[in-house]
């Protein structure tokens, strides 16, 4: 459901980039914009935009933190890191049980 909403949220940065340049050609064609004021124009929703989908992201990511620590959920990070431990130390007993043969 996360993914859904981050998707959208790109989505209509994506329609609204579109929408953008559709209303500064159309204000470059119509004489009311020169096209370099068009261009700055549309250089600065572009970053407006990227901003703003940065700023989506992030703040999903903060809630599926939260989620996945108001339900306790164990990390994909935090098993590796047991299993890597678990794995060292079998090897270590392996030693120690081969010194004692």
């Amino acid at each position: 459901m996360l993914k859904q909403l981050l998707y959208a949220g790109i989505g209509l940065a994506a329609i609204t980039k579109e929408k953008a340049e559709e209303l500064v050609a159309e204000l470059v064609k119509k004489g009311e914009m020169s096209t370099d004021e068009g261009k700055d124009l549309l250089n600065s929703l572009r970053s407006r935009i990227q901003e703003e989908s940065d700023r989506l992201k992030e703040r999903i990511n903060e809630q599926v933190e939260r989620t996945i620590n108001s339900m306790n959920l164990v990390r994909k990070s935090d098993i590796d890191e047991v299993l890597d431990r678990l794995e060292k130390l079998e090897k270590r007993l392996d030693e120690i049980q081969s010194q004692e043969a």
